[in-house]
Order: structure tokens, then C-alpha cells, then sequence
């Protein structure tokens, strides 16, 4: 089986198993730093809310939704967005495999993906991204990947602890297509 990188966001029906996916990676990395209660009972419903929304509202020049894809099923995907936080540019919101395919490369190639999207249709402009500091292996991964933690800043999580938010910046993004 190989798996395949693929562009999302122009068909409604792909939002509830990027929600899916995006939920049982989000139970999976952040139990303890959520409340148990929103994990399990309000997230898989906020989740599809959210991604049909960013489905409905995609823009082609402004989003790019990225899926790592196994037999017709995502098992990695990647969300970016330049309307996001439009004085920073490009931010990465999300990137997330599935805990079952971690340590498999798929967050790699989706990373490449980005910065493809980035060099071939926007001038190479700056790849940011930001992810919560106590998630000491994704602060590794991106370190690893060239990426320059640039800002710390702290944010309410769900369920009220307060959490500390890390960016990274790559400058130039096609370092990640090497």
C-alpha cells in the first residue's frame, strides 16, 4: 500500500473524516493538557464544525488542506491557512497523524507539502507554525526539520488550564523540500 499526499477542500464529504482524524489525534496528544471532559464529549462535535466550516469557506489562493491517504483513508493531514493570522502570512494550524502512523515520515512529507505550496505559488514566503510547548516531541520535530522557534506566548486551553504556545518560522520553507 502506498500512501498518497492529496489536496483537499473542495468537496464537503472529506470534512467529517479530516474532523475524525484530527479528534483522535488531538485525544491522543493532548489528554492532560484538555480537560478529559472536552476530549471526550465536545471535541468530536466542535471538530466537524470547525472543518466543514473550513471546507464551505476554502479558498484555493489563501488555504491549503493536505491529507496523507491510505486505501481512501486519511491517516495524516495538514491545515494552512494565510487568513489565519493575516499580519504573521502563512500559518500552519494544523498538522496531525493519526497515533497509529507516527514515526512513519508522514508528518515530513506533509511539512514538504507546504513549503511546495509555498515556493510554487507564493513566492517562498514564510512557513509558520505553532504548537504547545509541552508537546516536547513535536518541539523536537521541528527543530529537527530547520524550523526557528520565534515567539512564546500563553493561551487557554480547552477546559481552562493555560497553556504555553510555541512558534516556529521557517524563513526560506524550501529547506524542507530537501
Amino acid at each position: 500500500m502506498t500512501i498518497r499526499i492529496v489536496r483537499l477542500g473542495t468537496l464537503l464529504g472529506d470534512a467529517d473524516a479530516i474532523a475524525d482524524l484530527h479528534t483522535r489525534s488531538r485525544q491522543d496528544a493532548y489528554r492532560g493538557l484538555y480537560g478529559d471532559h472536552y476530549l471526550d464529549h465536545q471535541l468530536p462535535a466542535m471538530s466537524r464544525a470547525t472543518w466543514r466550516e473550513r471546507f464551505r469557506a476554502f479558498s484555493p489562493q489563501q488555504d491549503l488542506i493536505l491529507a496523507a491517504v491510505d486505501d481512501a483513508e486519511p491517516v495524516a493531514l495538514a491545515y494552512a491557512s494565510f487568513r489565519l493570522n493575516p499580519e504573521l502570512g502563512l500559518l500552519v494550524d494544523n498538522l496531525h497523524v493519526a497515533p497509529e502512523r507516527k514515526r512513519q515520515g508522514l508528518g515530513s512529507r506533509l511539512l514538504a507539502e507546504v513549503a511546495r505550496w509555498l515556493c510554487d505559488e507564493h513566492g517562498g514566503a514564510p512557513l509558520n507554525l505553532e504548537v504547545y510547548a509541552p508537546n516536547a516531541d513535536a518541539l523536537g520535530f521541528y527543530a529537527r526539520k530547520g524550523g526557528v522557534e520565534v515567539a512564546r506566548y500563553p493561551e487557554t486551553a480547552p477546559g481552562g488550564r493555560e497553556v504555553e504556545v510555541a512558534r516556529f518560522r521557517w524563513a526560506q520553507p524550501g529547506v524542507l523540500l530537501r
